[in-house]
Order: C-alpha cells, then sequence, then structure tokens
C-alpha cells in the first residue's frame, strides 16, 4: 500500500499597495507566518533592498504601479471656462514649453554669431535686422505659451486637489448613479494597480492573501475569484487599520464604495484595537468580531547601547537630553508642539526620525526652529530598517506622540508607542484616549493637553527630572510580553489555521 503523500508547502500572500521597506506590520505579518511554516511571499512597491536583507528567507516581488488611468484627469485637465486658454493636453503643454525653450537656444545662439563671425557692414546691418525680428516674434510666443501654460497649470491643480462644490457634486451624482461601482470612476488610479498586482497574484497563486488595508483587499479579493474560476481556492484576510479621512468628498465616496463591494467578502479580519473592531462589526455589518493583533514589536533583551544609534547619528554626548518623535511628519502628529517647546526645554534635543528627510512639512518645521532660535537643537534623522527599532531608539531620554485629538487616533496605541517601550524609553504622550489610558495605566510616561506646548514642557520637564521612575515601568516582564509580536501574532497563527487547516 502505498504511503500518503506528504502535503504541500501552504502559500501566503502579504500584500500592501505601499512600499514594503519599514511598513512594519507587513514585515511582522511576513516573519509571523514564515517561522510557522508557511511559503510566503511579499507583495508591494519597492524600495524593498532592506526587506530581503532582514527577512531572506522570504520570496519579495516588487511591484511599481503605473499612472496611465490615475493620471488621466491631469494630464487632460478640461479647463473649461474658467481657463478657456489652457492646454488641453500634457502633450501639447510639454511639446510647446520645449519648443519654447529651443528657439531660445538658438536664438542666442544666432546672437553669438552675430557678434562673432565677420560679415561686410550691409549683410551684417541685414542680419541683425532680421534677427530682431525673429526675437520679437519669438518674445510673443514666449508671452503666449507662458499665459497658455500658467491656465493649464493651475487646471492640472484644481484636477489634483479636486475639492470644489462642483467637484463634490459630481461625487454625489456618482455614488447615486454607480453605487458600490462608483470607485471606478472617482479613483482610476486603483485600476493601475489592478494591472500591475493581479498578475503577480495570479504567478504565485497563494492559498491565502493577507491584504493591508482596503485598496489591497480589493486587489485580493478579485484575485481569488479569478484563482476561483481557475479551480484554485484562495482564502482573503483583510488587515483593517484605522480610517484616516480622505482628503476630498471625491476620494471619500470612492473609498466607500470600494469598502462597500470588498469588505464583506473578506473570509477573516483582523485589525490593531478592540475599539477599532468593534466599530468595524458595525460599520460593514460582518459576520464575526475581527482579530485584534496589535502591530507591536517582538520581545528580546533590553537594547543594548549602539554605537549608530539616534543619539550617535545627532553627534550627542550621553549627558544631552534627547527626545525622539518617529515615523511620518504631518501636522496633525503634533511635531509643532516639540518645535515650539524647546526655546523652554533649554538644553534638549529634539530627533525626528522619519522615512522623508526631504518632506516639504519638515522644512517648514527647520524654518520655525530657525526663526525662534533653536535650529541646532532639532535633528531630522532617516529610519532604520524595523527590526532595529527598539535598540536604535534605546539611546534616547523619550519618546514623544503628540498627536491631535482626531478621532482616528483616539481607539489604537500607535506602534511607534511600542517601539518607544520595547526601547525602554520613558513617553510624553498627548491625552488622547487610548494612549493615555495605557501610559497612566502602566506608569511609564506623562499625558499632557493636546496642542498646549506649556503642558507639553511640563511633561518633559517631569520625565527628565525623574527618568528612573518611568522606567520601572518596564521592569515587569509581563508588560512587554504583553505587548509583543510574540503574543500578537498568536491569534493572527490561529486565523490562519482556522481557514487553511492544520500545516501538517
Amino acid at each position: 500500500m502505498a504511503e500518503p503523500s506528504a502535503r504541500p508547502t501552504l502559500r501566503v500572500a502579504i500584500v500592501t499597495d505601499g512600499v514594503l521597506d519599514g511598513d512594519s506590520r507587513a514585515l511582522r505579518v511576513a516573519a509571523a507566518a514564515n517561522s510557522a511554516g508557511y511559503a510566503v511571499t511579499l507583495v508591494g512597491a519597492g524600495p524593498a533592498a532592506t526587506t530581503r536583507q532582514t527577512q531572506p528567507e522570504v520570496t519579495v516581488r516588487e511591484v511599481a504601479a503605473g499612472a496611465a488611468l490615475g493620471a488621466h484627469r491631469e494630464r487632460r485637465p478640461r479647463p473649461g471656462l474658467r481657463w478657456p486658454l489652457a492646454y488641453r493636453a500634457a502633450e501639447s503643454y510639454e511639446r510647446r514649453t520645449a519648443l519654447l525653450a529651443a528657439h531660445r537656444l538658438l536664438g542666442a545662439t544666432r546672437a553669438a554669431e552675430l557678434d562673432v563671425v565677420h560679415r561686410p557692414l550691409p549683410l551684417q546691418a541685414f542680419a541683425r535686422a532680421g534677427h530682431g525680428l525673429t526675437s520679437a516674434r519669438l518674445a510673443v510666443r514666449a508671452g503666449w505659451t507662458g499665459l497658455r501654460g500658467a491656465q493649464y497649470r493651475a487646471a492640472v491643480e484644481r484636477r489634483r486637489s479636486p475639492d470644489t462644490r462642483l467637484d463634490d457634486l459630481a461625487a454625489e451624482l456618482a455614488r447615486l448613479l454607480l453605487g458600490r461601482r462608483a470607485w471606478r470612476r472617482l479613483d482610476p488610479s486603483l485600476l493601475d494597480e489592478e494591472v500591475a498586482y493581479g498578475p503577480v497574484l495570479d504567478a504565485v497563486r497563494p492559498h491565502l492573501i493577507h491584504a493591508l488595508g482596503h485598496r489591497a483587499l480589493a486587489l485580493a479579493i478579485r484575485a481569488a475569484l479569478r484563482a476561483e474560476g481557475a479551480g484554485h481556492r484562495i482564502e482573503v484576510v483583510w488587515d483593517a487599520p484605522p480610517r484616516i479621512p480622505a482628503a476630498t468628498r471625491r476620494a471619500a465616496v470612492a473609498d466607500d464604495a470600494l469598502l462597500r463591494s470588498y469588505a464583506r467578502e473578506a473570509d477573516g479580519v483582523v485589525t490593531v484595537g478592540d475599539r477599532l473592531a468593534g466599530e468595524l462589526l458595525v460599520r460593514h455589518n460582518l459576520s464575526t468580531l475581527p482579530t485584534v493583533v496589535r502591530n507591536t514589536p517582538p520581545m528580546t533583551a533590553p537594547p543594548a547601547g549602539r554605537d549608530d544609534g539616534v543619539r550617535a547619528r545627532c553627534r550627542l554626548g550621553p549627558d544631552v537630553p534627547l527626545l525622539v518623535h518617529t515615523g511620518p511628519v504631518t501636522p496633525d502628529r503634533g511635531p509643532s508642539t516639540v518645535v515650539e517647546a524647546l526655546p523652554k526645554l533649554y538644553d534638549l534635543h529634539a530627533a525626528f526620525v522619519v522615512p522623508d528627510p526631504d518632506h516639504p512639512y519638515l522644512a517648514e518645521l527647520r524654518d520655525r526652529a530657525a526663526q525662534i532660535g533653536v535650529h541646532a537643537r532639532l535633528h531630522v534623522v532617516p529610519y532604520v530598517p524595523v527590526p532595529e527599532v527598539p535598540a536604535f531608539l534605546s539611546s534616547a531620554d523619550i519618546g514623544v506622540l503628540p498627536v491631535h485629538q482626531l478621532p482616528y487616533h483616539q481607539t489604537v496605541l500607535a506602534t511607534r508607542y511600542y517601539e518607544y517601550a520595547h526601547a525602554r524609553l520613558p513617553v510624553v504622550v498627548s491625552d488622547v484616549r487610548a494612549m493615555s489610558a495605557a501610559t497612566l495605566e502602566a506608569g511609564n510616561g506623562e499625558v499632557f493637553r493636546a496642542g498646549d506646548t506649556a503642558d507639553f514642557v511640563r511633561a518633559v520637564g517631569a520625565v527628565l527630572t525623574n527618568p528612573r521612575r518611568y522606567r520601572k515601568a518596564y521592569d515587569k516582564v509581563e508588560v512587554l510580553r504583553q505587548w509583543s509580536w510574540q503574543t500578537e501574532s498568536a491569534p493572527l497563527l490561529d486565523l490562519y489555521a482556522r481557514l487553511l487547516g492544520p500545516l501538517r
């Protein structure tokens, strides 16, 4: 009697529409699935060099979504009556602009030639008169092109930010007429992503797709439908983060339509907080409560000092007080509170550890720091690989989260809160619901009124006066064990096992 063949390895694809390097959630899910014995493929935008170095056993597929459909509105902005002289298409604008630049260079070349090439006086006068007419004609053409170009750029800018009443009306009309399919009309960049990601997912043929965010969920559901039509079953897990309000009504309607189309089609839903899980259950009428999997670092030994830690990157000695703020820098995250507080905190330095050191808002913060005389105490440091974050931050004195009182900040603990904890840093957090409650319970930091610079100064001063009092909170093993990826990933792997069956 022949022995039964061994069960083939189950394949898991983790899909994000964002950049893989620096996506801590995607990397931690990949590590957990790989450790559990699944064959893991990470699918997302590049670059992914760091991802390949830190997880060499995981297959990485970089995807570059085009802009042929999503950028069509900008390339053909339909200027209408407001900008009647604007070029109708990007091709026309680019051609005319390039042609004008070429003619200017030719004119400059001709002027130089008239200066250096000897001609008889009558011919020289005739040549200069002709060049003068050409220059005058070029000046008129430059003015006309400049006017049309300015109107074209204004029309494009409006299409990039469709926030007028007419845009809102068009979005509502699409919602009423197209219903769940409105996203195709209102956000065609989603179709660009389908063209880029769809063939990759079809080629991977996973048994389960872990979709990070609602855009990835749509890609996963459509891939699962295609696979089912070919006789291959794919389970889909939707990993739902806190929802940040869309910038325009058009984007909000498109997001709502996409979620109504696909949210209930997921075979399992995970999210990052209990309160958010309840909101998702009600909002999308899910059949079961989402599984809560917080985005926490793995528990390790207390981080040792690093020669290339954040303090060393800022070129500061061990006695200089240093606070850190990690993550993207946007106004709603409250970095201006940190900058405005520096004049009142004397020798304290602040380091922003960011994914994009050249972000325009950082330039604004630097300008403000220069105006108030603290630019030498404000440092901008690029990201390090996700597994290295706690050790990298551990040489600082305080981790800060000065976020504003907005709904999407209220419900969950931010990833960087857990990273500060695993770096054994005291924290200073604003009084948003989840973070203030966790901090008061653990005793690992101080809470201040969001947006209140004076109260932020008080909280930072209290921590700097007695840092050992707050670091003692991390001496309790259960605190960091509770906030560890080893603990949080267990229910995720249980969900995988329920959907796919045991590995052996």
